[in-house]
């Protein structure tokens, strides 16, 4: 899986026009089965976005279109890893 850390390059007024259509596109991945979940941090300077195992290259391809990554106002962190331990209620998680 992975853990995709969203920061903010730009002051959040650089940012607020293009949160429209950055939601769009998580939602498409959301739908389509590939981030399990999403949500801004607690700062309101970025985000965080959980998305299963696929091909690094296709994810990579996927992170190119967001909004914020065309207009230049964020960038994204990808920590790669396995989920090995969780509670009974993410049990899933560890086939993702």
């Amino acid at each position: 899986m992975y853990v995709l850390i969203v920061d903010y390059i730009k002051p959040t007024d650089s940012v607020t026009p293009h949160i429209g259509a950055h939601s769009e596109w998580v939602k498409k991945y959301v739908d389509q089965g590939i981030f399990l979940f999403a949500g801004p941090k607690k700062s309101k300077l970025g985000g965080v976005i959980l998305a299963k195992s696929i091909d690094k290259k296709a994810l990579m391809t996927m992170i190119s279109e967001d909004p914020y990554v065309i207009e230049d106002v964020a960038e994204y962190r990808v920590v790669d890893f396995d989920a090995r331990l969780t509670t009974g209620e993410l049990e899933l998680l560890k086939s993702l």
